[in-house]
């Protein structure tokens, strides 16, 4: 009886600690949510606002209402979406409570037929058709005389759902736009086809989506690549892919540069998406896929060459070839290891694909200071573009050969520059009409003050292919990011507009983790297998070219081949056979060795955590034990 009444005592202190912890639980959560606080535990900081952020809310110096539509009370809304909408809301109260003199935060449920679901519409908000009724989780605000919204929150963009609302509230905040002026070779500002053109069955091409991104913070003016002079509206010039510019034109980058204007150049010694360059290949002709500035290059000290790609063997992309699956490194997978870290656009990367990308490197006598974004591993080698169009991706392998040096392939430059040119080229006009030549500004010599240029050698990084998902959602086409491309490329240009604080927001949210130790072995063991897959791919050679040249004796009426001869013929028949054979197993020896090792590094990454726990409920198990029979 003591015994049954010892354990009804043991058992009611349990359950009356377990309602005690219950109640200090929904009690400190109570208390929190009311003040508005909250512990940030996770490893990226998830739930807290990037310095970026504070920074532009703290400095928001005229009120804004901040109005945000989510249908709440909705049953039919996907859980996630549920979910996410609530995650936004507690984000949006986070940048009321950084500055709530002049930020006003609204909530709203617009239920169907009600006055919230008229204001969505007047608003431009999207609604989500789930059947019966309709689902809107979007933003709009409201300061003075503007409006800016985020028509839907879509999950597959969270990663950026701090990105889009503070790049709201700066556009909302600014009186001016900083205006981009794009010059490029290749249809980045999209292609617009006329009536007949349509009754034909073309359609045009939209813009590519990091033109699309720029359009969110400044105006984008497209310039032709013959201009022979960038208007003094432009406060940035990028150049996508310059080819076989005049020299008129490159005269007009040389006095935009001189007179302050800051200069984006992205060349390549190879770009895949130029379709032109890809039209003369097949018809025979020389490609012409390389982008160069021949004038203003070595006048700044800028050593590239512009039919050199470089690869880099420690940073392989995996790629399907007739070999199988195997790491080409020409398409570069960059770890967080090839940014610059002591920079702020640059130090939250984690990673980026290049494909077939050049370098670059400075002459000792350039006036320009160069600081590296992003650079090569010390096992990175060159190979000429020419290349590409006769070779495998795993032959292009074996050209690559390292030099232990490590190639830049971005970097800003900085300093004062001399013109390129004496005076200005004669121009076309001028030479049209002699009659009337246009009126031109004078020619400045040197740099107002210090020239501020980005130099990436790499194009094809930017196009929609290699840098986002795309799909369809209710007609419109969704873009979703594959990588850091244009988390990169759009900090640099936020930099170089000036708003450096745009640069401090990284995307949110990542829990792409990629095993880069798996990496590290499989390179061992593509290193390991490389050698006698090598040795007898050269012994294959040679018994194809012997049996080769057999067999041509054999087809002629001239000569009689002897049985000897004739035995030798199917001794290296056999032989090619036992070569191709080996050959075959090596490269599945390869590929076992990669998967087994994937597979024990996936095992040792679910299995950790489990195993930690059993161990850790055993301990608990056995000190309770001890304790019960002492």
């Amino acid at each position: 009886m003591t015994n049954q009444k010892k354990g009804q005592k043991v058992a009611g202190t349990r359950l009356l600690s377990i309602g005690l912890v219950l109640v200090i639980v929904i009690a400190v959560n109570v208390i929190a949510s009311k003040l508005f606080f909250r512990l940030d535990i996770t490893e990226e900081k998830l739930y807290t606002l990037s310095a970026g952020s504070q920074k532009i809310v703290a400095a928001y110096q005229v009120p804004a209402v901040i109005k945000y539509y989510f249908s709440k009370s909705s049953k039919q809304i996907p859980l996630s979406y549920k979910s996410y909408g609530n995650k936004v809301e507690e984000l949006l109260r986070e940048y009321q409570s950084l500055n709530p003199e002049m930020l006003t935060f609204e909530s709203y449920d617009p239920k169907p037929d009600s006055d919230e679901e008229e204001w969505t519409k007047k608003y431009g908000l999207q609604a989500i058709n789930l059947g019966m009724e309709t689902f809107t989780m979007g933003l709009v605000i409201l300061q003075e005389d503007k409006e800016l919204n985020i028509p839907f929150f879509d999950i597959r963009r969270e990663q950026f759902l701090e990105y889009d609302i503070t790049q709201l509230l700066l556009q909302s905040s600014r009186e001016k736009e900083n205006t981009i002026g794009v010059m490029s070779s290749l249809p980045v500002m999209g292609e617009q086809v006329n009536q007949m053109q349509q009754m034909q069955g073309q359609r045009g091409r939209p813009k590519w989506f990091f033109i699309q991104e720029l359009e969110k913070s400044f105006e984008v003016q497209p310039i032709k690549v013959d201009a022979e002079e960038i208007s003094d509206d432009i406060s940035i010039l990028l150049l996508v892919h310059p080819k076989n510019l005049g020299e008129s034109t490159q005269y007009a980058i040389d006095q935009f540069v001189m007179r302050g204007g800051e200069l984006v150049i992205l060349v390549d010694p190879n770009t895949r998406v130029d379709e032109s360059a890809a039209l003369l290949a097949r018809m025979g002709q020389p490609a012409q896929s390389s982008s160069d500035l021949e004038k203003l290059f070595p006048h700044w000290g800028i050593k590239y060459k512009k039919g050199a790609l470089l690869g880099d063997r420690k940073r392989g992309t995996e790629v399907n070839s007739q070999q199988g699956v195997l790491p080409f490194y020409l398409w570069h997978s960059l770890p967080p290891a090839a940014f610059n870290q002591n920079l702020i656009a640059t130090k939250g990367l984690e990673t980026m694909l290049l494909v077939e990308p050049g370098a670059f490197t400075m002459d000792g006598r350039s006036p320009l200071k160069l600081n590296p974004l992003i650079q090569s591993s010390d096992q990175a080698g060159m190979v000429e573009n020419v290349m590409l169009r006769f070779s495998s991706p795993s032959e292009l392998n074996k050209t690559i050969k390292p030099d232990g040096i490590t190639y830049t392939m971005a970097g800003i430059l900085t300093g004062e520059l001399t013109s390129a040119f004496e005076k200005r080229p004669t121009s076309k006009k001028e030479n049209e009409d002699k009659k009337e030549s246009p009126i031109f500004k004078p020619h400045l010599s040197k740099t107002k003050n210090q020239a501020k240029i980005l130099l990436i050698t790499d194009v094809d990084f930017l196009a929609d292919q290699f840098s986002v998902d795309q799909f369809q959602l209710l007609g419109e086409v969704i873009s979703q990011p594959k990588n850091d491309n244009l988390i990169f490329f759009t900090n640099m240009v936020e930099f170089l507009g000036g708003s450096d604080v745009m640069m401090e927001i990284r995307s949110r949210g990542r829990f792409s983790r990629p095993f880069t130790r798996f990496h590290e072995l499989a390179l061992v063991a593509q290193e390991r297998f490389q050698i006698a897959e090598e040795s007898l791919s050269v012994k294959l050679q040679e018994v194809q070219e012997k049996l080769s040249e057999l067999n041509f004796q054999q087809g002629t009426n001239q000569v009689i081949l002897s049985k000897e001869q004739l035995d030798k013929i199917q001794q290296f028949r056999d032989k090619e056979k036992k070569t191709q054979s080996e050959l075959r197993n090596i490269r599945k020896l390869l590929r076992q060795d990669i998967e087994a090792e994937k597979t024990l590094l996936t095992l040792l990454n679910l299995l950790v955590v489990p195993i930690l726990l059993i161990i850790f409920g055993v301990i608990l198990y056995f000190k309770r034990f001890q304790r019960r029979n002492s």
